[in-house]
């Protein structure tokens, strides 16, 4: 099975608060998703070598991106509860059987990885909103 196949509900999961944030800021860039995308990789690369996250520069934006996306990996990991999830990002349905819960954080930073190499191809050939406009399409805007 392909891996986007294989955790198609876990990309999709971490793509619909990057959107739902675009939607509340139409400014956000694909840069601003790369850079909270990388702090989030980080923040479990951290955790699994017992130290802290190295510090990044992060814009307001980056910041707050980042936040959502460790929200909905610490869910997937099963640390908290879909409260705390649909409580950040009202208007979405987030569907999954407790049984599909991510084992490690190196599967999530597979995840992670993989919609970073979406932010940079699709950033390539539409621009500095590329990735957004394109996933924009799977995800409408519910405010």
């Amino acid at each position: 099975m392909e891996f986007t196949e294989e955790y198609e509900d876990v990309l999709q999961n971490l793509e619909y608060p990057i959107m739902n944030y675009y939607y509340q800021n139409p400014s956000l860039e694909d840069w601003d998703v790369k850079r909270a995308l990388e702090a989030t990789i980080e923040h479990y690369r951290a955790e699994f070598a017992n130290r802290p996250p190295k510090t990044k520069n992060l814009s307001f934006f980056e910041q707050h991106l980042s936040k959502r996306l460790i929200t909905i990996c610490e869910w997937r990991l099963g640390r908290t509860s879909l409260d705390d999830v649909t409580a950040m990002t009202e208007g979405f349905t987030y569907q999954f059987n407790e049984d599909d819960l991510i084992k490690t954080s190196e599967e999530l930073q597979k995840c992670l990885k993989r919609i970073i190499k979406s932010v940079e191809r699709w950033n390539r050939v539409n621009g500095k909103q590329g990735y957004l406009n394109f996933t924009a399409q799977f995800f409408p805007d519910t405010q």
